[in-house]
C-alpha cells in the first residue's frame, strides 16, 4: 500500500464513501423527531425567503446558529424536499471527514496504510455511519472542527506553510461556531492550546497570521450573532444563548445519560466494529508516549485531540453521543496506527495477542448477533412483520462469520482487518430490505398523507410531543401537542403546550372537531379527558404506532 499513490488511495475511500454514507439516502422518509425539524426550519425560511433567520412553526427560532440551515435551503432551491437531498450534506461531508482523517494519519505517521486505515475505520464506525445518514448539524461541525486542527497541524508540521495553516484553522474554527456554536471555537482552541502546552512553544501563536486569522475568525462567526441579537433582542439570548449554551451545563435533556461513564460508552459502542482493538490500541499508544520518543508528538497531539474534547463535554449534565462526535476521527487514527503496528511488527508479543483475539471476538459476536436477530424478530412479530430482512442479517453475518475463521487460520491479517468494514455491508443489506418496514415505525409521511386525505380543513391538529414536527412538516398544518403531566420541550416551542387535563378540555372547546395524531397512552389520555366533557372519539385509523382520532363536540 505504501507504493500506492495518495490520489488512487483517496479515490478508492471516494468509492467507499459514497457506497456507505451515501447511497440509497431517499429510499426512507424523513425521520421524526430530528430530521424533520432541521428541514422544517429550512422549509419555513424559504418560505419566507429568509437567508438569515431561522424559523420554526412560523416563529424565529435559534436551536443552531445559521450555517447547516443554509445548506438545507440550498438542497431545497436545488431539488425542493427530496429526502436525498435532504440528507446529501451530511453524507457529503461524511466523505470530506473521511478524506481529512486521511491527511491527517498520514501527517502524523506518515504511513499510508495507517491513513489509509484511518479513514476507513472512521467510514466503517457504527456512529459514523449513522450521523452521515441523519439531517443532523453534528456531522458537518465534526468535520469542519477536523479541519480546523488539521490544518493547525499541517502548518506546524510543515514551516514554510505556517501561517496558511494558522489562518484557515482560524477559519474553520469561525465555520464550526457559526454552525453549531461556541463549542466551534472551544473544541480546537483547548486541542492546540494543550498540545503547544506540552510542546512548551508558547511562541507559536505569536505572529501577523494569528491575527488575520483571528481577524477572519470574527468576520465569519460575530455578524450573524449581532445581527440576530439587533433584531430579535431578549428572544435571541434565551432562546440560543441560555437555553442552548447555559441550561444544559446543569441541567440534563435525558436524565438516563447523565452518567460519568457516558462518553466512554459511546466511544465503544460508536467506534464497534473495531472498539476491540480500541481499548489495547489506547494501552499500547500510551506506552509509545512514554517510551518511544520519535512518536511522542503526533500521540501527544492525538490524546490531546481526544481528552480535552472530552473534559469540555464531560461536565455538562446534558449529554448526548453526539456532542462529543469529533473524537472518533481521532479515535480512528489512533485505532489504525496500532492496526498498522500489528500488521508490520509480528515480532511485538502483546501486538501478536490481540490480532490473535480480537477477531476471534468479532467471530463470536457476529454468530451472537445472527442468533439474537431471529429470536428477537419471533418474539416481535408484530413490528418485525416481514422475516425477510431478520434472514438475511442472520445469514449474511454467518456467512461474514465464516469468512473471517478462514483468514484468521490462513494468517490473511489484512483481509481480517477489512472484514471488519465488511459488517457495515451486512448492516445495511439489511435495513435496505426492510426499509418498507421500518418507516411507518421511523417517520410521519404515512400517516400524515392520511391524515391529509380524511381532512383538508385548517384546524389545529392535536399531537403526542414525538409526533409533533413530523406531522407539522408532513401536512403544513398547525399544531399542539398532548403531554400530560409533561415538563415541555428543552427548547421552548412556540405551540400550545397541553400538559393537564384542563388545558386539553380548553383546547377541544375551541374547536367543533379536533383532529388528534398521537401514540397509545395519548389516546387512553383523549378517551379520558373526553369523558369529563360533551365529546365523542373516533378512531379513524392507525398506522405503526400513530393513532388518528377524530373528537367532535356531541349536539345536545
Amino acid at each position: 500500500m505504501e507504493k500506492t499513490s495518495h490520489f488512487k488511495l483517496l479515490g478508492v475511500l471516494l468509492i467507499i464513501g459514497y457506497f456507505f454514507l451515501m447511497a440509497g439516502n431517499g429510499l426512507v422518509s424523513l425521520t421524526h423527531p430530528d430530521e424533520v425539524f432541521y428541514m422544517q426550519t429550512a422549509k419555513e425560511m424559504d418560505a419566507r425567503d429568509s437567508w438569515l433567520t431561522p424559523y420554526i412553526f412560523d416563529e424565529p427560532q435559534f436551536e443552531k446558529p445559521l450555517f447547516f440551515y443554509t445548506l438545507l435551503r440550498l438542497s431545497i432551491k436545488f431539488a425542493g424536499l427530496d429526502p436525498f437531498w435532504a440528507r446529501f450534506w451530511p453524507s457529503f461531508f461524511a466523505i470530506l471527514g473521511m478524506g481529512i482523517t486521511y491527511w491527517m494519519g498520514w501527517m502524523l505517521f506518515r504511513s499510508k496504510r495507517a491513513a489509509f486505515l484511518s479513514a476507513f475505520i472512521l467510514g466503517t464506525s457504527f456512529i459514523y455511519l449513522a450521523l452521515a445518514r441523519a439531517i443532523l448539524t453534528d456531522m458537518v461541525f465534526s468535520v469542519i472542527v477536523v479541519a480546523s486542527l488539521a490544518f493547525f497541524y499541517w502548518g506546524y508540521i510543515t514551516p514554510r506553510k505556517k501561517n496558511s495553516g494558522i489562518i484557515f484553522c482560524f477559519a474553520f474554527a469561525g465555520l464550526a461556531v457559526l454552525t453549531k456554536g461556541v463549542f466551534g471555537f472551544l473544541f480546537p482552541a483547548t486541542v492546540i492550546g494543550a498540545f503547544l502546552f506540552f510542546k512548551k512553544d508558547f511562541g507559536y501563536l505569536k505572529n501577523r497570521a494569528t491575527m488575520i486569522g483571528g481577524f477572519l475568525f470574527l468576520l465569519i462567526s460575530v455578524p450573524w450573532h449581532v445581527h440576530m441579537y439587533q433584531l430579535y433582542g431578549d428572544h435571541f439570548v434565551n432562546d440560543y444563548w441560555w437555553n442552548v449554551h447555559v441550561k444544559r451545563i446543569y441541567d440534563a435533556e435525558h436524565e438516563r445519560s447523565n452518567t460519568w461513564y457516558f462518553y466512554l460508552g459511546t466511544m465503544l459502542g460508536g467506534m464497534m466494529p473495531w472498539s476491540f482493538f480500541l481499548v489495547p490500541g489506547s494501552y499500547w499508544t500510551y506506552r509509545q508516549l512514554r517510551n518511544n520518543a520519535s512518536s511522542r508528538q503526533p500521540v501527544m497531539f492525538l490524546f490531546a485531540w481526544i481528552l480535552l474534547i472530552w473534559a469540555c463535554v464531560q461536565p455538562a449534565h446534558s449529554k448526548l453521543a453526539s456532542y462529543h462526535f469529533a473524537v472518533f476521527p481521532a479515535l480512528a487514527i489512533l485505532t489504525a496506527n496500532f492496526i498498522d503496528n500489528i500488521l508490520k511488527t509480528k515480532e511485538d508479543r502483546f501486538l501478536s495477542r490481540v490480532m490473535a483475539v480480537a477477531p476471534w471476538i468479532m467471530v463470536i459476536l457476529l454468530f451472537g448477533a445472527a442468533v439474537f436477530a431471529i429470536i428477537f424478530a419471533k418474539q416481535n412479530i408484530d413490528m418485525v412483520v416481514d422475516m425477510t430482512s431478520p434472514y438475511v442479517f442472520c445469514g449474511l453475518s454467518a456467512l461474514l462469520a465464516v469468512a473471517m475463521i478462514i483468514f484468521i487460520r490462513s494468517r490473511r491479517d489484512m483481509a481480517v482487518v477489512f472484514a471488519h468494514g465488511g459488517i457495515i455491508v451486512v448492516v445495511l443489506a439489511t435495513l435496505f430490505l426492510g426499509r418498507m418496514y421500518a418507516e411507518p415505525w421511523v417517520s410521519c409521511k404515512q400517516v400524515a398523507d392520511q391524515f391529509v386525505e380524511m381532512d383538508q380543513s385548517d384546524t389545529t391538529v392535536l399531537c403526542s410531543k414525538f409526533y409533533v414536527r413530523g406531522i407539522r412538516y408532513y401536512t403544513d398544518r398547525k399544531v399542539a401537542v398532548i403531554d400530560i403531566n409533561g415538563d415541555g420541550f428543552f427548547t421552548p416551542h412556540p405551540i400550545p403546550f397541553l400538559n393537564s387535563d384542563n388545558k386539553v378540555l380548553e383546547f377541544l372547546e375551541s374547536q367543533d372537531k379536533t383532529f388528534a395524531i398521537v401514540k397509545d397512552s395519548n389516546v387512553d389520555d383523549l378517551k379520558r379527558i373526553a369523558g369529563r366533557g360533551n365529546f365523542k372519539v373516533s378512531l379513524l385509523n392507525e398506522i405503526a404506532d400513530k393513532y388518528i382520532l377524530k373528537i367532535e363536540k356531541v349536539k345536545n
